[in-house]
Parts: C-alpha cells; sequence; structure tokens
C-alpha cells in the first residue's frame, strides 16, 4: 500500500493545504495511478491560527476515504465540548490551547470565566467528527500485511495492542518506545507517529516519528510509505 503520514498540524491551515498540493503532485509524478491512502495522525486543533479549517479540510479527508484519527488535543476538545462535560475538563482544554482553537470560530471575548459560553461557536460537523475519532471507532490503523501501525503517540513496547488503552495511544511517551535504544514492540509491527515535535522526522527501527514543530515555527511533514517502507518524506515550512 502507498501511505502518506502526516503529523501534528495545530491549527496550521495554510500549511496543511500545501502539503496536500504536495502529496498529489508527488503521488502523480512518482506513482501515478496507484492507489494511496492520507493517514492524518491526530492534533488538528489548538496553539496555531486555523483549527476550524483544519477540521473541515480533515472532513473532506474522511468524505474521500483517507484515515483521520485523534490526538490528544482533539480528545481534549472534544471532552470539553460534551453534554456531561464539567469544569475539569473544559479548565484541562482551556489550559492546552483552547483560546487558540475558540478564536478560529470567530470568539473575541476569551475571559476564562467566559470559556463555556464561546464551546457553542463550534458546529455540528465539527462535533461529529470528534465524536467519530474519539469514540465510533479505533484510534489506530493498523496495515497487518504491511507491519505497520498509525497511531497520535506511540505504545508500550512490553505490551500486545490488546493491552494498550487509549491513554497509551493517544498520550504516552514510554522512555523504552522514545529512547535512543529502541525496544521493538512485542507486536513485531512499526509505529508510525506525531506527538512529540522534533526537528525533523526521527525514523528509528521501532517507529518514525513525524511531528516536526509545524505550529513552533518547524514544518509539517507527511511520511511516505510504500510496501511497508520509508521511501520518502515531504515537508512544508508551518508557523503560527
Amino acid at each position: 500500500m502507498l501511505y502518506y503520514a502526516v503529523g501534528d498540524v495545530h491549527g496550521c491551515a495554510n500549511a496543511l493545504e500545501r502539503l496536500l498540493r504536495d502529496i498529489a503532485r508527488h503521488k502523480q509524478a512518482r506513482y501515478g495511478a496507484r492507489e494511496h491512502r492520507i493517514v492524518m495522525l491526530g492534533d488538528y486543533v489548538d496553539r496555531g491560527p486555523d483549527s476550524a479549517r483544519v477540521l473541515d479540510l480533515c472532513l473532506e479527508l474522511e468524505a474521500d476515504g483517507h484515515v483521520v484519527l485523534p490526538g490528544n488535543h482533539d480528545q481534549m476538545m472534544h471532552d470539553a465540548l460534551g453534554a456531561r462535560s464539567g469544569a475539569r475538563a473544559a479548565a484541562h482544554w482551556w489550559a492546552n490551547g483552547a483560546r487558540a482553537t475558540l478564536k478560529s470560530y470567530g470568539a473575541t471575548d476569551l475571559p476564562e470565566r467566559a470559556r463555556r459560553e464561546t464551546f457553542r461557536l463550534v458546529p455540528e460537523r465539527h462535533r461529529a467528527l470528534l465524536q467519530r475519532m474519539i469514540e465510533a471507532r479505533a484510534p489506530y490503523h493498523l496495515d497487518a500485511e504491511d507491519r505497520l501501525f498509525f497511531v497520535h503517540a506511540g505504545v508500550r513496547p512490553q505490551e500486545s495492542l490488546a493491552r494498550q488503552s487509549r491513554t497509551d495511544l493517544l498520550w504516552s511517551r514510554d522512555p523504552d518506545f522514545y529512547g535512543d535504544a529502541p525496544v521493538p514492540w512485542v507486536e513485531g509491527l512499526r509505529v508510525v507517529h506525531a506527538h512529540t515535535p522534533g526537528s525533523g522526522p526521527e525514523v528509528r527501527a521501532n517507529r518514525v516519528g513525524l511531528d516536526t514543530g509545524a505550529v513552533y515555527g518547524g514544518r509539517l511533514s507527511a511520511g511516505v510509505f510504500v510496501d511497508g517502507e520509508l521511501e520518502d518524506v515531504l515537508s512544508t515550512e508551518g508557523g503560527r
């Protein structure tokens, strides 16, 4: 299978649009009519300038049959917007980038005391997308033939997939998984992930990390995987 796996976007809609155009050109030039799939690795919202437009782009990708996986920031937004969410979930999101996200929906007055009132600006189509990502389907994409496992954060390498929690998959930074002496996952799969920003892609025997810090002035990157092998990395300027 031909995959393009895209790291953390964090509201950088212009960068995502450029990268999607680059992916289309690259795929046509290198692989012609070959079937392909874009895998979005999560963290579409918070910190950057246009989370609302990023989620609309994700809706378009989903409608075209591509894979839109959740990240921990998407989970925080979903939890805060939930009908039964309490002050704790709202405060958690507020402390981790909600202001920038709500501004992308047109919020102008954002004192903390008014945060719950501004949540109503998020349209139903985005709430439904978050619900599908977080509640209605698995938070990963597994290709058993290519031996690839796409997920936002990573895994605990000593544990099987059945023993990985949603928290592990969306939030973890297991030192054995991320360390300088990589521990192979017991499932025998190579993990393609985002979540932890670096100055460039991190390519290890057990994993490929594709968060290249777009929202921090770095780049937005897509790993190109052909039949299980990393063949190329496309990237474009990020920034707020």
